[in-house]
């Protein structure tokens, strides 16, 4: 199963639409904030796909989007959120301790706009950075193992 994971889009729909595209196969998209409601002007692309919001702490609080997701995809425990309640710019800890809590293999966040990946042992941290600026992350889930890639558009 292939994941397709944004976060910190801004309104930069432009670069939304063009990820949603390069990655079309993606069966499942998460955002994880900040943008939210960029996902909701991409339903042509977003079509037969399993879609996850997140609302991250410049996201209205209208359209009724979670503090954090939970997803168990493949035999994978998924925690998704956007990372500012956990104190993410100032370092990891308080993340990682809240998602090894709820079980999870896979903890997904955005807020710092730096793409970020980890391992250690049977866990994943990824940022996919701002989507803003064409940044975004693939999740590959397999038989219960993750392959994670942090991509760009590069030039456009």
């Amino acid at each position: 199963m292939k994941l397709l994971i944004l976060s910190d889009s801004h309104g930069y729909v432009f670069f939304v639409e063009q990820i949603l595209r390069r990655e079309r196969d993606a069966e499942v998209v998460i955002h994880l904030g900040d943008g939210g409601d960029d996902m909701m002007a991409m339903a042509e692309y977003t079509q037969n796909k399993a879609v996850y919001t997140c609302r991250g702490n410049c996201d209205s609080s209208v359209y009724g989007f979670p503090e954090s997701v939970q997803l168990n995809l493949e035999g994978i425990p998924i925690f998704a959120c956007h990372g500012h309640q956990f104190g993410v710019k100032f370092g990891m800890q308080k993340l990682y301790y809240a998602a090894r809590e709820r079980g999870a293999k896979l903890c997904l966040f955005g807020h710092t706009h730096e793409p970020y990946s980890d391992f250690d042992e049977d866990f994943f941290m990824v940022n996919p950075g701002p989507a803003a600026s064409g940044h975004y992350a693939v999740a590959e889930l397999k038989n219960g193992t993750v392959k994670t890639v942090n991509k760009s558009l590069g030039r456009l």
